[in-house]
């Protein structure tokens, strides 16, 4: 590994190595020993609404949360991806794995003529669980897919932006979900 190094001593080039190898091979580990896919058998979507760190801004620079999940749940519709919008939702049905797919915006706006925005989606659920050793319920959120990126753009521009970008994540995000289904077994005759 001698292109690598860059002036690494031996032990940093080692560390470095070990992390290379676990960041590249230990995620293809959990298929070989059986494991299902992160989405396999989720039945439901539930498309939320945008969560704005500040709402002020996402406001100056055009951005509106009901316009947003639109774009998301259409663009998952198209996918053939069942999604339903959170407005639309019916409380949970036991058996039926369902997930929330979050997009998240945090912009910034200077001297309220460019917008500069953190866009991320993420496919998640809650759940309780017992962690040993302690036999007591806890909280936690397991998070299935997660993408972000940053975009900067001038005010009148930037919700078609942002807009995009959105559907560009939900389409991957249709694609991993559909990879992480069971294949449909023909109906025998």
């Amino acid at each position: 590994m001698p292109a690598l190094r860059f002036g690494m001593s031996s032990g940093m080039t080692k560390i470095f190595t070990a992390f290379y190898f676990l960041s590249v091979f230990v995620p293809s580990l959990a298929h070989a020993q059986g494991a299902a896919p992160g989405m396999f058998g989720v039945r439901e979507i539930v498309v939320q609404y945008a969560n704005f760190t500040n709402p002020k801004t996402a406001d100056t620079c055009g951005l509106v949360r009901e316009e947003l999940a639109g774009i998301l749940k259409k663009a998952l519709t198209d996918s053939n991806v069942p999604a339903i919008a959170a407005t639309d939702a019916k409380p949970p049905i036991m058996g039926v794995a369902r997930i929330e797919l979050v997009p998240e915006i945090a912009s910034v706006n200077s001297q309220d003529l460019d917008c500069v925005s953190w866009v991320s989606l993420t496919a998640q659920s809650r759940s309780n669980v017992r962690v040993p050793p302690v036999d007591t319920l806890r909280s936690i959120t397991v998070v299935y897919w997660r993408q972000g990126t940053m975009v900067a753009s001038g005010q009148a521009s930037h919700e078609r932006l942002i807009g995009d970008l959105l559907k560009k994540m939900a389409q991957q995000f249709a694609q991993q979900y559909r990879i992480d289904q069971p294949p449909d077994i023909p109906a025998s005759q």
